[in-house]
């Protein structure tokens, strides 16, 4: 194996997440064949649309004039069913050199571009789509032939190989921005620790409460209840976890959060790090809510609504609706109602609802 070959492999693998490394590697098989263009085909089998992908020496009028139109006609497409991941269609072969004179789609197509052959392998087939390495030949490099295609027999498994790999890490990510937004999207604060009280992960709201905790348990202008320490450590612990725990963080303004600890178990589908048991924090900041409603707990609808300026019978009237049009029956369902609301949306979207209010 010379230089080359090692050199398209490792570019294959590099290519996981270095874009440019994976266009190399294809830049070295299309040399290697001999070819005039090469590209990665990916095949909506649903709707029978072809996308073409990862191009080596481009020609953007060829790729687009076939995505949009010669794809219908391409020959090929009738001998793809037959195909198993990693054989080859070769048109002089398979098609027919006296077809290929005929076909509209080279004379129309193909030789507009002084193309005259192509060969293209099946790499992957998924249930929705297929995916091919193609290759593409001038009049003056002549047709493709199996022992053209059988130079790149000890690539294609690498290439496969490469693809889940690469697959599965576009799929890692996706997942980890969604997760990121989904976070975000929560109108209280998530933080999860290490058991040294690192921080693994957070949203937002709980970053800031990372600045305003600290290890000793002290807040600075906030004060905790509980030890940070102690709570992060029970909840960690291998053999005697504590289920929940909670404290209360008061400031000196009287403003006030409710802090939840979880255990989270140790992972080990990622990397190191999580290969440890967690610990989950929930963080509810009661001072986003009016100061007056604190106060109104145990209270009457009468003695509320003077304590809030609000007519008794206005009070009464606008509650009564808001019963009839959530369909809650009781206090405590509209209770649980108003909390999945609050959690369904983030801070951002309360305070854009509360414009539109007004």
């Amino acid at each position: 194996m010379n230089e080359d070959m090692h050199g398209a492999i490792r570019g294959l693998y590099e290519g996981i997440l270095d874009a440019q490394a994976w266009q190399q590697s294809l830049h070295t098989l299309s040399n290697i064949v001999g070819s005039a263009h090469a590209s990665m085909l990916v095949r909506d089998t649903d709707r029978d649309l072809m996308m073409v992908n990862e191009m080596v020496r481009p020609v953007q009028e060829l790729f687009s004039a076939y995505e949009k139109e010669f794809h219908a006609l391409d020959p090929g497409k009738l001998f793809a069913h037959n195909l198993s991941p990693g054989e080859w269609y070769i048109d002089a072969r398979d098609f027919g050199e006296g077809a290929m004179q005929r076909s509209p789609f080279y004379r129309e197509f193909f030789h507009r571009f002084d193309l005259c052959s192509y060969a293209a392998c099946l790499v992957e087939r998924k249930p929705h789509y297929e995916v091919y390495f193609a290759l593409q030949r001038s009049f003056s490099q002549g047709n493709f032939t199996p022992a053209d295609v059988s130079a790149l027999d000890w690539a294609l498994p690498h290439m496969r190989s490469a693809m889940a790999m690469r697959d599965r890490t576009i799929g890692l990510s996706t997942l980890a921005q969604l997760s990121g937004q989904i976070l975000e999207r929560l109108s209280f604060g998530v933080i999860a620790f290490s058991p040294e009280r690192r921080v693994l992960l957070s949203n937002g709201i709980g970053e800031r409460w990372v600045r305003r905790l600290d290890p000793a348990g002290k807040t600075g202008e906030w004060q905790l209840s509980r030890s940070l320490t102690d709570m992060v450590s029970a909840a960690c612990a291998p053999r005697s976890t504590v289920p929940a725990q909670a404290a209360i963080a008061r400031h000196g303004n009287g403003a006030c959060a409710q802090l939840i600890v979880l255990p989270l178990p140790a992972s080990h589908v990622f990397a190191l790090p999580w290969q440890q048991p967690a610990a989950l924090m929930v963080i509810h900041e009661d001072a986003q809510a009016p100061a007056e409603l604190p106060q109104l707990h145990g209270m009457g609808l009468p003695e509320a609504s003077e304590r809030l300026n609000v007519r008794h019978e206005t009070a009464r009237s606008q509650l009564k609706a808001v019963f009839l049009k959530t369909g809650a029956s009781t206090q405590a369902r509209l209770t649980r109602l108003l909390t999945q609301l609050g959690t369904a949306l983030g801070p951002g979207q309360q305070e854009c609802d509360a414009g539109d209010a007004a």
